[in-house]
This record gives C-alpha cells, structure tokens and sequence, in this order.
C-alpha cells in the first residue's frame, strides 16, 4: 500500500513546530467506511483555503480531496471528494471544532473532524 500526498507543504507541516494556534491552519482527520467497514483513516495538517489531496493505493485505495475554509469561530466549512473502487461522494459539510462529522451516500461514509492547529 502506497500513500501519497498531492501537496509536499501539507507533509513538511506536519513536521514542524507551531505555535499553540497557528493562523490559517487545520488539522484534518478522517475516516472512509464501506458498507460500515473502515478502509482508509487518513490525517493531515492543511492551509486554510488551500486544496489538499490524499491519495493510497492497493485493493483499498483511494482519493481523498478537501478544502478547508473557517466560517465563524465554531463553524468551518469543509468541500471533500472522495474517489474509491467503493464509490465516489463530493460533499460540502460545515463543522464545528473537534466534533465529527458523518457523511453516506449509498454504501460508501465519511467521517471528518476538523481542529484549528494547536486546538
């Protein structure tokens, strides 16, 4: 199983170290299910507003797209795509900080939880 990451600035921040908030930037996890059973459990740490992408390969595997943009202090919206050999969903959500979010279309979920960076 191979993981890849589109952006190479989404794996360096994930490496080094931020202030307790850092402006601008989320920490993102998630978790593909199909038919209930979880296949992929992805995470990464994004730039506001700046499309992110993971991508895994194998019988599993999987594209995983999203955008973050914060809305209001407890709201932030998330544009995800999700391409598997399970399905595809294009979903728009708005979250609130650290409280999971699930998402179904036909046998294929997704669930997200998003937190400023240092929350």
């Amino acid at each position: 199983m191979r993981t890849m990451f589109s952006a190479v600035p989404l794996f360096a921040l994930s490496i080094v170290s931020f202030p307790a908030h850092a402006a601008g930037l989320f920490a993102v996890s998630a978790e593909l299910s199909h038919q209930g059973k979880a296949f992929g459990a992805p995470s990464a740490v994004v730039r506001e507003g700046e499309p992110a992408t993971v991508e895994v390969s194998g019988a599993d595997g999987y594209r995983l797209g999203f955008t973050v943009r914060e809305l209001a202090a407890n709201e932030i919206e998330v544009v995800a795509t999700v391409d598997s050999p399970h399905g595809r969903m294009a979903p728009t959500v708005v979250v609130r900080p650290g409280v999971p979010a699930s998402i179904d279309v036909g046998e294929i979920g997704l669930k997200l939880t998003v937190n400023r960076s240092g929350d």
